[in-house]
């Protein structure tokens, strides 16, 4: 299949929501066929594709609001962008179907490599902590380096330094977001490739569970 030129793509999107279809369908569609993993636009570096498999449809998103901006309610757009929140009660539904399979799976390679990922570390956390009540140990707190070393192997200063030593970043104090979101991508393939089988599934099902409960949470606070 011939890749299409990402300009004809955004004049496509212009035209759909121009004829009525919705914003968000329509942006969906524009993802399916969108060919860029990555672009400058005004300085501003815009990485769609982590390590060519992981797709941040959310920054995708963002980047098709800058050609139809004025043609989007931008309280919608900010829901989507601030809390995960298409609009619709079918919009996130229809991802599947609108993005198409290979989209959907780099898609999915995101939400478990990134989204998830992000949990593991706060879930090992939570349950170091709660074994260190239980054992009465008051007084000691469990570390954000423990938990690091728990699932990784080694502390998260050390792992951001071989992180970028293998992707051949600049040694400055802070990352940017989209290093942060790469450096968990890679965090995540680091654990899969030196981790057993049981221990990433264990891992994974306690990050899942806090991951539950914040959705319940705020699906609660949205009543």
């Amino acid at each position: 299949m011939a890749v299409r030129d990402h300009i004809a793509i955004l004049d496509e999107l212009t035209e759909r929501i121009s004829s009525g279809q919705g914003w968000y369908e329509a942006m969906l569609r524009a993802v399916r066929e969108w060919p860029l993993a990555e672009e400058e636009i005004d300085g501003e570096k815009y990485v769609y594709l982590l390590d060519g498999e992981a797709l941040d449809l959310l920054r995708l998103c963002e980047r098709l609001y800058l050609s139809v901006a004025e043609m989007v309610p931008g309280d919608e757009f900010m829901a989507l962008i601030a809390n995960d929140r298409p609009p619709g009660e079918q919009g996130r539904k229809d991802i599947r179907s609108l993005v198409g399979q290979e989209k959907y799976r780099a898609y999915l390679n995101f939400v478990y490599g990134v989204l998830v990922e992000e949990l593991v570390v706060h879930a090992v956390l939570e349950e170091l902590r709660k074994r260190k009540r239980v054992s009465g140990l008051t007084h000691y707190d469990a570390s954000l380096d423990e938990a690091y070393r728990y699932v990784y192997g080694a502390t998260v200063g050390d792992l951001i330094g071989e992180f970028r030593r293998e992707k051949g970043l600049s040694p400055r104090r802070s990352m940017t977001l989209t290093e942060k979101k790469g450096f968990t991508y890679w965090l995540f393939k680091t654990r899969l490739r030196t981790s057993d089988k049981s221990r990433v599934a264990s891992d994974t099902k306690r990050a899942l569970t806090v991951l539950h409960r914040y959705v319940e949470s705020r699906r609660r606070l949205e009543r």
